[in-house]
């Protein structure tokens, strides 16, 4: 069976990416939280599934996959008939450009806006980097939903919608005002099954209270 190695699903963006993959594609596996900052050894026990030292990790046998998007390429090829990509060449290709741009940009939403599922907090005082980040993907979001018509950013779910997902919960937890395509598209999102039961797990993860407390969220 396959194990998704992962950080708290409350806070760990990365990790949620991988799991939705797999929960979409309805494949069996077994999810093993090594206790991020609340176990004492939590950094050594990543080591001991991958030398990168970062979370989520995908164990296949002897196989060892430590990145969001790597896992998520693997799985749709190991499950073709989920269907985690579109069909159409050229759509798979802006897909993966989005992904990808998901995977190495957004560093200052990242910092200004941590994703925390469970908690409400005040949209964080304006910052041009901040704005510019969320102007930017929800210029993604436009032109995918524009082409596509929704209500997922290619048409049905895929690997795109699950690297931008953390993205939505971080406008809901810090109300960003979104427009209305973009409205429609995060409220298709968490009315998945697959997010509602994250959700549920988000609630039951144990408290860090160093993500708590910045940048001033409430708990729910």
């Amino acid at each position: 069976m396959l194990r998704l190695v992962v950080g708290n699903l409350n806070y760990s963006s990365w990790s949620m990416r991988p799991w939705l993959a797999l929960k979409r594609a309805r494949v069996e596996f077994r999810t093993h939280d090594i206790g991020l900052k609340t176990a004492q050894d939590w950094k050594a026990r990543i080591l001991a599934f991958s030398g990168a030292g970062k979370v989520p990790i995908l164990i296949d046998g002897a196989l060892s996959i430590h990145e969001s998007l790597a896992i998520c390429e693997y799985v749709a090829e190991l499950h073709p008939e989920a269907r985690l990509w579109p069909e159409a060449r050229e759509l798979r290709a802006r897909g993966r450009a989005i992904a990808c741009e998901m995977l190495s940009g957004f560093s200052a939403l990242r910092a200004g806006m941590p994703t925390n599922l469970r908690a409400r907090a005040e949209t964080p005082r304006a910052n041009a980097r901040v704005a510019a980040d969320v102007e930017r993907v929800l210029q993604i979001w436009d032109a995918s939903l524009s082409s596509s018509g929704g209500p997922f950013l290619f048409g049905d779910f895929s690997i795109a919608d699950c690297m931008y997902f953390p993205v939505a919960t971080r406008f809901r937890t810090y109300g960003v005002a979104l427009p209305d395509a973009a409205r429609r598209y995060s409220a298709a999102l968490f009315a998945l099954p697959e997010v509602i039961e994250l959700e549920a797990i988000a609630q039951q993860a144990p408290a860090i209270a160093e993500y708590d407390a910045a940048p001033g969220a409430s708990v729910q």
